[in-house]
């Protein structure tokens, strides 16, 4: 498995010393989880793909839940949410034209992340639905999100630049971006990278951050 550096910063920020038995089995299980989901990847298969016994895994990890959910919790504490949250503040300082030119800025900045951190999202997007304490973890680290400073941006830029006022309310808005955004991501790169080709993104990207700048803007229809 390549070594991703959110796979690093998991193993040198663990509380406790992972052995490298550990480390094989957590890397082929990251692997194996993304590849085929959680419920399809057998214990037998981590045990292959990290060159130990099946015994070893169990005695490193009791069940297969429990090693899923080892992983899940780093990840999201260790490398998600980190991830996200980088260079977030540096795109929130510097000035912008409109709305669109923060949006192409704010996507480019975060198509490099996902891309690297692939295996990760794709993990926890196949199992939010079934593990509720997955949801636990992401509802928590979800609320520590500079959620408002971006909207409080937004208002900013559209007070500057005498763009026409949008009628959403900073609640209105985040929940506009974040629905748009991480549909972009699950649906291109995660769900039918295939049909996207990879070369396209950037240029996908800047579309969609048109379609979101133009859509904030009042554009309610007159009373006839």
């Amino acid at each position: 498995m390549e070594e991703y550096s959110w796979l690093k910063n998991i193993f040198d920020n663990d509380a406790v010393k992972i052995t490298d038995k550990q480390k094989s089995v957590i890397k082929a299980a990251i692997e194996l989880f993304s590849e085929k989901g959680y419920a399809a990847a057998s214990t037998r298969e981590i045990a292959q793909k990290a060159g130990v016994s099946e015994a070893s895994v169990f005695k490193l990890f009791p069940t297969k839940k429990d090693l899923m959910l080892w992983i899940t919790e780093r990840i999201i504490k260790t490398a998600l949410f980190p991830f996200v949250l980088s260079g977030i503040q540096e795109l929130l300082e510097k000035s912008y034209k409109n709305r669109e030119d923060f949006f192409i800025a704010f996507l480019e900045n975060r198509i490099n992340l996902i891309q690297e951190g692939l295996p990760l999202f794709k993990i926890l997007i196949q199992e939010i639905p079934f593990q509720p304490e997955i949801r636990a973890m992401l509802f928590e680290q979800f609320k520590k999100m500079p959620l408002k400073k971006i909207a409080e941006k937004l208002n900013m830029i559209q007070t500057n630049f005498a763009e026409i006022k949008s009628d959403f309310n900073e609640t209105d808005i985040i929940k506009i971006v974040i629905s748009c955004i991480s549909g972009f991501f699950v649906f291109r790169v995660m769900m039918f990278p295939e049909i996207f080709p990879e070369s396209q993104i950037k240029n996908d990207a800047e579309i969609l951050a048109r379609f979101i700048s133009r859509g904030l803007t009042n554009t309610k229809e007159k009373d006839l």
